[in-house]
């Protein structure tokens, strides 16, 4: 599979090490996530509504998000929070400032915000992306080793492992030693692959006598009365067919048959002649 670089976004490798709690984590990696064509001088700008990030979070309340920002404002994540007014003197959405990640950075796929997870199954799921080796994509942490960095319980690790595995985020393996011994665990951060929605094509609804535009008839000059039965209608519809055949091709597009004499393509003067009169006098 082709990964590409705008699939994916980069996160500092010390949000562990803070006192951040899962929400905190959930709304800093929806922030970083945003697109942002304003760069400069190591700074880029993200304009989005902290009702856009409750629902890419799928939080209830932009309340929770507006606290979880005040705290990343405190340790440096977010730099500054703008709200200018509008022509219409109404404050806008909110402008965050960001510094640019140059050093000690992850890389997460974008796509991950697809599969509703709850915050402690996407905090951990960033905790094996961060342990992860660039060039394999596989760590080896034992159930001790991430509860101790989360400041989780073993027992916590090891249900939320379960349920990412479960989903096919994370793939599992378990080494032998040389003495016939199990290693720690190895996990593999599953790449994310793109889901393709097709799409039906609307059906193209055919000609029906009943449901005739008779306005359109009247318009163009063709006497019909509005207060007669279905079948005086389909008479009318009838004769209309045969009296203003181009107008009624134009109208609801040309059939099969005579697409080849309203066609586009250049003919001369005598084909063209020829595919009239077989249209007109065929069998």
């Amino acid at each position: 599979m082709k990964i590409r670089s705008k699939d994916f976004f980069k996160l500092p490798n010390d949000i562990f090490e803070k006192n951040l709690s899962a929400t905190e984590i959930r709304v800093l990696a929806a922030v970083y996530s945003c697109k942002s064509h304003s760069i400069c001088f190591g700074v880029k700008h993200i304009k989005i509504k902290q009702s856009v990030i409750a629902k890419i979070c799928g939080l209830s309340s932009s309340r929770t998000v507006s606290q979880a920002i005040n705290k990343l404002c405190l340790y440096g994540y977010i730099k500054e929070i703008r709200r200018y007014y509008s022509d219409t003197k109404k404050l806008g959405t909110f402008v965050y400032t960001i510094p640019v990640i140059k050093a000690n950075y992850f890389f997460v796929s974008r796509r991950i915000f697809n599969y509703n997870l709850t915050s402690a199954q996407l905090r951990m799921y960033l905790f094996f992306c961060k342990a992860a080796v660039s060039s394999s994509r596989q760590s080896w942490n034992s159930y001790n080793d991430i509860a101790n960095a989360l400041n989780l319980r073993r027992s916590s690790v090891i249900q939320t492992v379960q349920e990412l595995v479960q989903m096919k985020l994370i793939k599992k393996y378990r080494i032998r030693k040389k003495d016939g011994s199990f290693s720690d665990n190895h996990y593999e951060v599953v790449a994310l692959k793109f889901e393709y929605k097709f799409r039906q094509k609307k059906k193209r609804h055919r000609f029906r006598p009943s449901v005739f535009p008779f306005k359109i008839l009247c318009i163009i000059g063709f006497p019909i009365p509005y207060t007669c039965s279905l079948r005086h209608k389909l008479y009318f519809v009838k004769c209309f067919r045969k009296r203003y055949k181009n107008i009624y091709l134009r109208l609801r597009g040309s059939p099969k048959r005579c697409s080849s004499v309203y066609s586009t393509h250049f003919k001369p003067y005598r084909r063209k002649n020829r595919i009239k009169l077989y249209s007109k006098y065929r069998c």
